[in-house]
């Protein structure tokens, strides 16, 4: 059953779930789903009038805090606000990040600076911040890539990154156990969202190219829905992955694992 149903039951209720990136794309979607289980839900993204539009589209009750995740400062910023609204947090769904695709002749310092200070250490200063709101049988999820396994050109940046984040899921997973905080990571692989026509170092056009080859790579020949990328963080999340904690859950038809024969 997908989250995008009205039936769901209520795992989330009253609960705080903070999702980074939340602005769009598969962030906004799992936003969306925690608030449709009961949860309050704060977004965080860089645009402060992509989050007042994200924020009308996310039923239920919900708090957008501007901030940029990348620099210190602003992590510093943004949890300061968070504590302003929250005494705690259940969730930590750790969705923002960026891609900067572009091959190594044409890769600069500035464009793989901005990568790993968004996806690796932003990420990990966030985890720093935020712990002391962290409470037992709470959970972070972070959103990692397919990227990270299978090697594409042009995403020398990205999918090091990913995979430095990969690693770096592990290591808090084992420092957070003792607490009671579990640690998880979804893997998504080529994913049906409007930021991928956007993409970060990739005009439209080249970027529908770029999904493209994605798409017929992928053993179920489609992109993922960013629901089906939410049910997975709302599972991991849950109590019902309550002894699940320093794993990846791969969200990508398959790419992980195997490759489609051409037909």
């Amino acid at each position: 059953m997908s989250s995008s149903d009205g039936n769901r039951n209520q795992r989330f209720l009253s609960k705080v779930c903070l999702v980074t990136g939340g602005s769009r794309g598969l962030g906004l979607a799992t936003a969306q789903a925690f608030a449709r289980e009961g949860a309050r839900v704060i977004i965080v993204a860089r645009d402060q009038q992509q989050l007042s539009a994200a924020s009308a589209q996310i039923k239920g009750d919900v708090i957008a805090i501007p901030g940029d995740l990348a620099t210190l400062a602003g992590i510093k910023h943004v949890v300061a606000e968070l504590s302003a609204h929250v005494d705690h947090i259940d969730v930590a769904y750790l969705n923002a990040g960026r891609a900067g695709i572009k091959r190594l002749d044409a890769m600069d310092e500035e464009t793989w600076d901005r990568v790993f200070d968004t996806n690796v250490k932003g990420t990990f200063f966030l985890v720093q911040a935020i712990k002391p709101l962290l409470v037992p049988g709470s959970a972070i999820v972070f959103c990692g890539s397919a990227a990270a396994k299978n090697a594409t050109a042009g995403l020398a940046a990205y999918g090091s990154s990913k995979a430095a984040l990969e690693h770096l899921t592990r290591i808090i997973a084992a420092e957070l156990i003792t607490e009671d905080i579990r640690v998880n990571m979804v893997v998504p692989g080529g994913m049906n969202t409007d930021i991928a026509l956007h993409t970060d170092g990739l005009d439209p056009e080249n970027s529908r190219a770029f999904r493209e080859r994605i798409r017929l790579g992928t053993p179920m020949l489609r992109e993922g829905e960013p629901s089906e990328l939410a049910d997975a963080v709302l599972f991991l999340a849950s109590s019902e992955a309550s002894y699940i904690t320093g794993a990846q859950l791969a969200v990508d038809g398959g790419s992980a694992n195997f490759r489609r024969p051409p037909s």
